[in-house]
């Protein structure tokens, strides 16, 4: 299991790279989280790990646990860590409902609603 988590944690790191965090794996007692850190603002960091939901699907998660998406669908699950960990001024992810573009900037009310 542990290696199955290693993996979906990766292609998730990946994504989260491309869009300028700072991650990286750990695997410790059989565990595996992905460690993300906003670069521009490392205050901003949060730790993620898989687990399955109430029908067995394998997830994301939050430490909190706070589900965050589904591991089939990393964009997705990048996309809402991006807005989580997102300081004043990102620009918000491009998203296919908005035909790939910018939708505006993260702003204080936008960031206390993540």
């Amino acid at each position: 299991m542990c290696i199955d988590a290693i993996g979906h944690l990766e292609k998730l790191g990946s994504e989260l790279e491309r869009r300028r965090f700072a991650v990286r794996v750990r695997a410790r007692e059989g565990h595996a989280t992905l460690n993300v850190t906003n670069v521009a603002a490392p205050a901003l960091a949060e730790s993620v790990f898989t687990a399955p939901d109430e029908e067995g699907d394998l997830w994301f998660w939050f430490p909190w646990q706070t589900p965050i998406g589904p591991v089939a669908d990393i964009t997705a699950a990048a996309d809402r860590i991006e807005r989580v960990l997102a300081e004043v001024g990102r620009p918000r992810p491009l998203t296919a409902a908005s035909g790939g573009q910018p939708v505006g900037e993260v702003t204080d009310a936008a960031v206390e609603h993540a």
